[in-house]
């Protein structure tokens, strides 16, 4: 009897010791790195597929080399029926099934991005958005301009268009609501609409972020004045609506058209935004710097030179101009 209890003991411990070891054995596989998937890639389960068939398109696009084992083990280790979000996934090379498994499970997605540059017209963001691979849907039609706010956006695979451009506006109202509350109550913009017209002003004079709150000084002195704004991206904005360079040299018959954009032409301040301006440019506008600047020209070098007086802006200008005609002969010479 006793020897019967030792055999059934020493039987039962083999068994338990087998199960241990092909335990391990499978934790070892599903941990190690997969050296049959040899680049990173990208990998999109669609909304309502099985288990069964992601394991069976890992396969098919050569990111697993046994769909059974995945499967087999996938369920021994999540359960029988193991739920695996749908979306976008990014897989690197070699990375283990668990790490396959517990990306799909846990639902780690790969996020995509489109980026809107401070400046851009809203038809130019607009149009960045319906190119960028993922994102599905129509677009909204008529958007104001200076509604978007330029941002690096993150998105997922099957996002909406329409959806991204809702974000890009709520993040643009939430950043204007904020700032005009903080505003400086002496400057002479009575509105957030106000508000974002002068930025985007601002945001095609100067790239240099620096240089943004003089700039908002020059044309808040001159609103106090009740000078004209006299501003060059204004003319250009009113024959391309920001879609377009003029693709000449601004010139005396561009200077003297009557849109109501052209800051040449008109007093105060255009109908709308002529882009969608960055936060930088919205501070400068809402809690400008104090100077006696009224005027500024190019420097040459790609910054500007501000003057208070037009005596001196005139010296700036005859110098910007000396300057750009002795590159122009040096070019010539060469």
């Amino acid at each position: 009897m006793k020897h019967r209890i030792l055999t059934i003991c020493a039987g039962f411990s083999v068994i338990v010791i087998c199960y241990l070891a092909l335990m391990l054995g499978m934790i070892m596989y599903f941990n190690a790195p997969n050296s049959s998937h040899r680049e990173d890639k990208r990998f999109i389960i669609e909304s309502g597929m099985t288990l069964r068939q992601v394991v069976n398109k890992l396969h098919d696009e050569k990111i697993i080399k046994s769909p059974t084992a995945f499967l087999y083990i996938s369920q021994l280790i999540k359960g029988i029926d193991p739920k695996v979000r749908y979306g976008e996934y990014f897989f690197e090379k070699n990375i283990s099934y668990y790490r396959i498994l517990h990306k799909m499970v846990r639902g780690n997605i790969f996020f995509r991005k489109v980026t809107i540059a401070e400046g851009l017209s809203t038809h130019s963001a607009l149009r960045a958005i319906d190119h960028a691979a993922g994102l599905i849907g129509q677009l909204p039609e008529n958007l104001r301009e200076g509604s978007l706010l330029p941002e690096t956006y993150f998105y997922s695979y099957n996002d909406t268009k329409s959806g991204m451009v809702k974000r890009m506006q709520d993040a643009m109202k939430k950043s204007i609501d904020e700032l005009w509350e903080k505003r400086d109550p002496s400057i002479p913009v009575k509105t957030k609409e106000q508000a974002l017209v002068l930025a985007s002003i601002i945001e095609k004079e100067t790239g240099i972020e620096s240089e943004r709150p003089k700039v908002a000084s020059v044309f808040i002195n001159r609103l106090r004045k009740r000078m004209k704004l006299q501003s060059d991206p204004t003319i250009i904005y009113s024959f391309t609506f920001g879609d377009k360079s003029l693709e000449h040299p601004i010139r005396v018959s561009d200077i003297q058209n009557t849109s109501p954009f052209n800051t040449y032409y008109i007093y105060g301040l255009p109908p709308t935004p002529i882009c969608n301006p960055g936060l930088a440019s919205i501070k400068a506008v809402l809690n400008p710097i104090e100077t006696d600047f009224l005027y500024f020209v190019a420097s040459g070098k790609g910054d500007h030179i501000f003057a208070a007086t037009l005596q001196e802006h005139n010296d700036n200008v005859a110098r910007y101009r000396s300057l750009m005609q002795g590159k122009e002969n040096k070019e010539a010479q060469n």
